[in-house]
């Protein structure tokens, strides 16, 4: 049977099982028919599957209570103890602006199409055309990494009067799978910083637990000047994308020093501002800013063999799926995207995109940029931004 010792737990494979019980019928008879095909070997089979199976259960218990090994539920439970939840799917957002008569009144839950993946994206509030047009968030109806280039969100699904058209400058920022053992591991084990003192891990851990996040960047200047990125001197700079504004604010107040600074005058895009209290019920005004999404152009070139079209798009799939969270088909890959602040490089693509590959050509090139040429090995971001791949972004060619 299984034995658990101050070394460990150890258990029994099912040969080793019958081999002993075997040895034991044979003590007791050394004549006794035990081939494989009799009876009493179909017996002992029998009893040496029943007796492996409970020695995987007993050591598959053991390990549960351990962070790097637990899964599922028990990784949920572990998670439980430092206030950390498994995160559910989140649908990907954008800002559309509608163009049409003035006074043309669209209600929350209209619904827009993406021209590329026809998929259906309603606005999240009601908002009134003023000025021949009006801004407002949309919300992909489907959970997960649903991705949409500047202008792709630009058919009218749900015609209301006086609208003539809706467009997406910017970007959406995509959505997340449910979280994977993998990544909540990952985040759980940053999150029991959450009540430390140490400022900046703290405040991390907190705003990378608000419910809908998908990343989270702080940068910190404990200087008396402002740094290379413009961050003010003796403050944090905290750029989040998802999530909603009222809870990151709160899980910032839940965390912020007295005297540390916020960046609220500074001229970084995408500020949040906003009144919130205090864990203990005090009035505190709070300052982030939303990640400034760039679209970023991918080209492809493969040697072919027996690819097809349909692997085209395959591959496309693959790499929007990897920059958003890794490669986490085999272990020692990158398993968390790209992330706010991090240059996007052309030669990390090249592990999703052999991964569909395989056997049936090879990569001959990939390179990436900020526009539709893309002939760069290396797309420069910001500190303050976040490269968003989407598949009518990316050139696939077969030589």
């Amino acid at each position: 049977m299984a034995q658990i010792t101050a070394d460990g737990v150890t258990g029994k494979s099912l040969a080793e099982y019958i081999e002993d019980i075997r040895t034991r019928y044979l003590n007791i008879d050394p004549k006794w028919n035990i081939d494989p095909e009799s009876p009493d070997g179909l017996a002992i089979a029998a009893w040496a599957e029943m007796l492996a199976n409970l020695d995987e259960q007993v050591v598959f218990a053991y390990q549960s209570v351990d962070p790097l090994s637990a899964v599922g539920q028990q990784l949920n439970r572990i998670g439980m103890f430092s206030g950390t939840f498994r995160q559910d799917a989140t649908a990907s957002t954008a800002i559309v602006e509608f163009t049409g008569v003035d006074g043309s009144l669209i209600d929350a839950g209209t619904l827009v199409r993406n021209r590329s993946t026809d998929s259906l994206w309603r606005t999240d509030g009601d908002v009134e055309i003023s000025g021949g047009s009006a801004t407002i968030g949309v919300t992909c109806i489907a959970d997960g990494p649903e991705p949409a280039a500047p202008g792709a969100l630009s058919i009218i699904a749900t015609p209301v009067a006086g609208v003539q058209g809706v467009t997406n400058a910017a970007a959406a920022s995509v959505g997340l799978p449910r979280e994977s053992n993998e990544d909540f591991r990952s985040r759980r084990t940053h999150a029991v910083a959450g009540p430390g003192t140490a400022m900046l891990d703290s405040m991390l851990a907190a705003v990378s637990g608000v419910e809908g996040a998908k990343q989270a960047r702080v940068y910190e200047n404990h200087e008396s000047a402002p740094d290379e990125n413009g961050v003010a001197p003796s403050s944090m700079a905290i750029f989040v994308d998802g999530g909603t504004d009222d809870d990151v604010l709160l899980a910032i107040a839940s965390k912020k020093n007295p005297g540390c600074g916020l960046n609220r005058y500074s001229g970084f895009p995408n500020r949040v501002n906003g009144d919130t209290v205090t864990p203990k019920g005090q009035p505190v005004n709070i300052t982030f800013f939303r990640a400034d999404l760039k679209s970023i152009y991918v080209k492809v070139q493969i040697a072919s063999g027996s690819l097809s079209e349909q692997d085209k798009e395959r591959i496309k799939s693959a790499l929007v799926s990897y920059s958003v969270k890794g490669f986490q088909s085999s272990e020692g890959f990158n398993r968390q995207g790209f992330l706010i602040g991090e240059p996007v490089p052309a030669g990390r693509l090249y592990t999703p995109v052999n991964y569909v590959v395989a056997g049936s050509g090879y990569v001959q090139s990939i390179t990436v940029g900020l526009d539709s040429a893309a002939g760069l090995q290396v797309a420069p971001i910001l500190f303050n931004e976040l490269g968003v791949l989407a598949a009518e972004n990316i050139d696939v060619e077969y030589a």
